[in-house]
């Protein structure tokens, strides 16, 4: 009895498809402890495996002992050449990957034999790293990962392994502009032939290549924002370089383009807006004028209109008013600043005005769109309730 328990015992061994780790397995029969559910029939199914279980691979190249192969497998694995192949019988694996009875964590058994009744169809490609070449083997049945036999790279092989360097492609949003505009970088085109892009480094140079702006990125999309300064130079530099994974650098040439800045000019504003006096009244209001840059950030602003009062007994007209302010931009739409301005109506005053805006919207043609709030007061009066007014508006500038 003792006897034939030990013989049951001997032959479940034999036929179990995955162990531990450090057993030795003679495999009779897939299916049992899939990796995969799915039956791969194409290429494109392999692909899509491999695409789809990526966390799991990573953690069973761990549990086979191969951690750092796994990195250059997510590599090249996406251009590797993929034969379709029969699996004979005494085919040997260094080790497989398996989920027990095909659910939960991935699993690795190492030194598998194949020795079923007959040969299985398979995929079979290789992976290159440090001199070596790495082929695997997967059963279309079951998609278990093997890893078939580690060579070494044959010397005419890694001669043509050369790292090719990655090509840079750019476009820009713009190629004239005046100084304090952005303009837009767009490298997210370049590529690599034979592996990855993992850097882009945007340089703006101006007179010598002397650097103006650096930015470097290190994940795609590979775009930046650069905000032309306002310096003495009348061109600029855009200059970009892509950096694949083994640290070849583009040509500089790929995208390397000069672009003119315009000397700094102003432009129209129109402002509509609503003011309220606190005595009370209610006005609405329109302005135009001219906006003309001091500084990369400064801006003095001119504007002549009127208010009309469409409610309310206190506070006057003004048929006219002239203002004129200075504005100080925080960032390319936040802006904020103060200035005088004159009051028609009361026989004539002298108003202080603080104002601040954001802008909302900017056109292909250049027009731009922002809301304002404003306040004004009476020079001589700041505190009287007839003297103060809030306003709010919309304010174009062309």
């Amino acid at each position: 009895m003792k006897k034939h328990a030990l013989m049951v015992v001997g032959i479940l061994l034999v036929m179990v498809c995955a162990s531990t780790v450090h057993a030795a397995v003679s495999l009779k029969k897939l299916g049992e402890h899939p990796f995969y559910r799915q039956t791969m029939t194409a290429e494109a199914d392999l692909r899509t495996m491999i695409e789809q279980n990526r966390a799991d691979l990573e953690a069973g190249f761990a549990k086979a002992g191969n951690p750092e192969l796994y990195s250059e497998f997510e590599r090249q694995f996406p251009t590797a050449e993929i034969d379709a192949v029969r699996v004979e019988p005494g085919e040997r694996f260094n080790w497989m990957l398996f989920r027990n009875n095909g659910t939960g964590p991935v699993t690795a058994v190492k030194d598998v034999t194949w020795e079923g009744e007959a040969a299985f169809d398979a995929f079979r490609f290789s992976i290159d790293q440090d001199g070596q070449r790495y082929q695997f083997v997967v059963p279309a049945v079951c998609g278990n990962l093997s890893l078939s036999s580690i060579e070494a790279i044959p010397p005419q092989a890694l001669q043509q392994q050369v790292n090719q360097i990655p090509v840079c492609t750019m476009t820009l949003s713009t190629t004239e502009l005046t100084c304090g505009r952005t303009i837009t970088v767009d490298a997210d085109g370049s590529i690599d032939a034979d592996g990855t892009i993992t850097r882009a480094v945007f340089r703006l140079l101006g007179a010598n290549d002397r650097i103006v702006i650096e930015a470097i990125d290190t994940a795609a999309p590979y775009v930046q924002d650069l905000t032309i300064p306002c310096e003495s130079s009348q061109y600029y530099t855009v200059s970009v370089v892509v950096i694949d994974n083994a640290g070849a650098e583009s040509q500089s040439s790929d995208c390397l383009q000069t672009i003119k800045v315009a000397e700094s000019v102003g432009g129209m504003v129109l402002d509509l807006g609503y003011a309220h006096q606190f005595d009370p009244a209610n006005y609405v209001f329109g302005r135009v004028g001219y906006e003309h840059p001091l500084t990369e950030k400064n801006t003095v602003l001119g504007m002549v209109g009127g208010f009309a009062r469409f409610e309310g007994d206190d506070g006057d007209d003004a048929t006219f008013v002239a203002d004129a302010l200075l504005n100080y931009y925080f960032s390319d739409k936040l802006y904020m600043g103060g200035g005088v301005g004159f009051w028609s109506g009361n026989d004539g005053e002298v108003d202080l005005i603080v104002n601040m805006g954001y802008q909302v919207h900017e056109t292909a043609g250049g027009m731009k769109t922002s809301l304002f709030v404003e306040g004004r007061c009476f020079a001589d009066d700041l505190v009287s309730s007839d003297a103060s007014r809030l306003g709010a508006g919309v304010r174009f500038r062309f």
